[in-house]
């Protein structure tokens, strides 16, 4: 594994072992994901991920860089080619730190004017209301929160995204949204391929 990745893991792992608030742990390890996005051998190998999304048939897809056999926090990357759109979707419950390692695109934020249904799994739709939208570029953060919906586009250029999770997604549901309708698909979320991450 890299060197950049080896000691990214391990302050995180310190921190997890020090700091049982999630927000409070995201706090901290948010600039730590920003120094790494900073790094030039990590830069270099992410010119050969692979780029395998079929976002127009729901398809999206997640490198699993590193799984911890202890906290269960997760290094991933997702990969856009130009002029590519995620769904509009949340992160179910999970909390997610999402950096721009490569490329350039626009991000745009929504929050529901509905109240959710406390039943699990009861909502068909959500009223989506757009509150942000701008331009990022690498060493941008975001920090998505439990439920936060949200949507990335693409422009000119491919973009490569390092992302910290606080676990693997893939096995629960989570929500894509149609932005004009409303109307709300449960769907596993990205697919994750584990792929070594060497030098």
């Amino acid at each position: 594994m890299l060197t950049a990745v080896e000691d990214f893991i391990g302050k995180v792992r310190e921190i997890y072992g020090r700091v049982d608030d999630m927000e409070a742990r995201f706090a901290e390890i948010r600039p730590l994901l920003q120094e790494l996005l900073k790094d030039e051998e990590l830069k270099e190998a992410s010119e050969s991920w692979p780029f395998r999304n079929e976002p127009e048939k729901g398809y999206i897809e997640n490198l699993l860089f590193y799984e911890d056999p202890d906290y269960k926090f997760v290094l991933n990357s997702l990969l856009k080619k130009p002029h590519e759109s995620t769904p509009v979707h949340d992160h179910a419950h999970t909390w997610t730190l999402y950096g721009v390692l490569r490329g350039t695109e626009k991000v745009i934020r929504f929050e529901r004017t509905d109240t959710p249904s406390e039943a699990a799994g009861e909502d068909e739709y959500a009223d989506l209301k757009k509150i942000s939208e701008h331009e990022v570029k690498p060493g941008y953060i975001d920090f998505v929160r439990p439920y936060d919906i949200h949507v990335e586009h693409t422009g000119e250029e491919p973009v490569v995204g390092v992302i910290f999770r606080d676990q693997r997604v893939g096995g629960f549901l989570q929500n894509y949204y149609d932005a004009e309708t409303g109307k709300i698909n449960k769907t596993k979320g990205p697919v994750q391929i584990p792929y070594k991450l060497g030098a």
